[in-house]
């Protein structure tokens, strides 16, 4: 007796703590909505342990969340997992698991571009390659991409067409530790590089376009961009913000260091391309014109009648904290007039948002920054209450947020009176304010907006076929750290603690723990010296085995933030783009 006695108190032991540490926030992830189920990839999760301590992991899986389903942020079973096949001997003939990478969706698969290997725990530098996942059939391929010659880039701005199944890639930059060729080579830095890449989800081709009118040196990175589908043949994608640098110019990625304005992409000039023909435009904005920031986060919702478009923009980071702020505001076109419809003072940096539901905006991930240490998180800031387990719900019809997501609200988009109250029009559209304040910039522009038509999404496969559950696909690579266990789980382990199994399962956990402060102690909170050079060659960043840290780098069950901070390189030639 006095054994099992001594088992069930080593059990409860584990327990609390199980329940001491926590996920903090997670960084430099993608995410994607395809029919019903919200994929999350790559990018690194920081868990606080219970001494105090943030450690930062790579995460190798797939994490998704069922939209068919109501939840609150807070639910410890939020998210489920599915696992990337993986073999340590031929680790290029698998699909990585990179930061700051772009996922994209045509209603039946998932396609990944770009990013960079994580410095805690990334994988070796990969192939160039463009990875697509087939939902239905958990297949997953770099075969059949064809186009342009391909870079893999990465802080660029991305969005899709859901109905021309497209997706686009603005600029960015390309980073050594993302490119094979250029990891390791003397000279070779960060920097930018133009052109607008497209991937015909269909045909699997890239195609480039040239970025050259787009502003003064068609670069933008870690800026905002939306694209609105129903304007002119093919749509129209709209930029501003974020961090613009001549091509082959040395770069520094952090927002403290852009103090030159000629390196900020304005928020109040914007910059508007038109799809079918190719063509760049700029557009002066007013009204409440937010200051300059960079690494939010944009979506975009029309009116019934398609009379104004309302692009709600949250969160970035200006050059210091003081200037940063967590309103949200709309650029409501075709008045091209900004309007702030919340207040609040909490920063969020990093994140992505999805619309959902045609009036929810979920936002994933991000990071509350502090002046001097942008992308590592303190213990005070880790995510709690309207950012739990890294996920912000916020309507934009009441323009609030909330901790719970209600899958049967399936009302559509009314136009807040804050809006309306400053565009003219109601809840439905009929909106007077047609034109900018000041005019056109352009009426080649201004034609563009009486052409305006619904384009409705194709529906390419029913919601069942949405992976929402852990892939059953087998895989030689060692998991990332599990969620961590709810108390029902583990009580019931605690009740057969009798057993064996449950003993070396026990054991297998307390050795997790005492690892993950082994490497607590080697993993400093500081910025690595080769992630922050604004000028001259970058160092190699510390490469860890992939087959070393996935036991532990597992993000816990509850957390979707995260970005780590690499530099971004980049190759300074339009036709390298992709």
């Amino acid at each position: 007796m006095t054994r099992y006695a001594s088992i069930f108190i080593f059990l409860h032991v584990l327990f609390q703590l199980s329940l001491a540490q926590s996920n903090c926030t997670r960084l430099f992830h993608s995410a994607v909505v395809n029919n019903q189920t919200l994929f999350i990839d790559g990018g690194e999760m920081h868990t606080l342990l219970p001494n105090g301590t943030i450690i930062t992991f790579a995460i190798t899986d797939l994490e998704t969340i069922d939209l068919s389903k109501s939840w609150q942020n807070s639910d410890p079973g939020l998210f489920n997992y599915i696992a990337k096949p993986w073999n340590a001997s031929d680790p290029a003939d698998y699909p990585p698991y990179l930061n700051e990478g772009a996922s994209f969706s045509n209603g039946e698969s998932l396609f990944f571009y770009g990013g960079y290997s994580s410095g805690w725990g990334g994988p070796p530098i990969p192939p160039l390659a463009t990875w697509k996942y087939d939902i239905a059939n958990n297949n997953w391929t770099r075969d059949g991409f064809w186009g342009v010659p391909l870079v893999r880039l990465t802080q660029g701005g991305a969005v899709q067409s859901s109905v021309d199944k497209k997706a686009y890639y603005l600029s960015g930059t390309l980073n050594p530790a993302g490119n094979p060729v250029f990891y390791g080579t003397p000279g070779a830095d960060t920097y930018m590089t133009p052109g607008l890449i497209t991937l015909d989800m269909n045909t699997l081709e890239w195609t480039n376009a040239s970025t050259t009118d787009m502003d003064t040196f068609g670069t933008i990175g870690d800026g905002y961009m939306s694209l609105i589908k129903s304007v002119g043949d093919q749509g129209l994608i709209v930029a501003f913000g974020g961090y613009t640098y001549p091509v082959g110019e040395k770069i520094s990625f952090l927002a403290a260091r852009q103090n030159e304005t000629t390196h900020r992409n304005s928020m109040e000039f914007v910059r508007v391309y038109d799809i079918a023909n190719r063509k760049w435009y700029t557009q002066q904005t007013t009204g409440d014109i937010p200051r300059w920031r960079m690494a939010g986060c944009t979506v975009v919702v029309a009116s019934d009648d398609l009379s104004s478009y309302s692009i709600y923009v949250f969160g970035g980071m200006g050059q210091t904290t003081a200037e940063s702020d967590g309103d949200v505001y709309v650029l409501s076109l075709p008045s091209f007039q900004w309007i702030r419809v919340y207040r609040d003072n909490t920063i969020r940096y990093k994140h992505k948002c999805q619309l959902v539901q045609k009036h929810t905006m979920l936002v994933i991930g991000g990071i509350i920054p502090i002046d001097g240490m942008e992308y590592y998180p303190q213990s005070r800031n880790c995510d709690t209450a309207t950012f739990a387990n890294g996920i912000g719900i916020f309507d934009l019809q009441t323009l609030s947020w909330r901790t719970n997501y209600n899958a049967t609200d399936v009302v559509g988009y009314a136009v807040p009176s804050q809006i309306s109250d400053v565009i003219g029009g109601g809840p439905t559209g009929d909106a007077t304010l047609t034109e900018p304040k000041n005019g056109f910039n352009s009426t080649q522009l201004a034609s563009l907006f009486t052409k305006r038509s619904v384009r409705a999404t194709s529906t390419a496969v029913s919601p069942s076929t949405s992976a929402t559950s852990t892939s059953t696909a087998t895989s030689t690579r060692p998991r990332a750290a599990a969620p961590l266990l709810s108390g029902g789980t583990i009580a019931g382990v605690i009740i057969g603690s009798v057993a064996g199994a449950a003993a070396i399962g026990a054991l297998a956990f307390y050795l997790l723990v005492l690892r993950r402060r082994h490497k607590a102690k080697l993993m400093k909170q500081s910025i690595p010296s080769w992630a922050d050079l604004p000028a001259g060659k970058p160092k190699k960043p510390p490469q860890v085995d992939p087959t070393e840290l996935q036991g532990e780098h597992h993000p816990a069950a509850f957390e979707l933030m995260g970005d780590g901070e690499f530099p971004r390189a980049e190759l300074p030639a339009e036709a390298n783009c992709l």
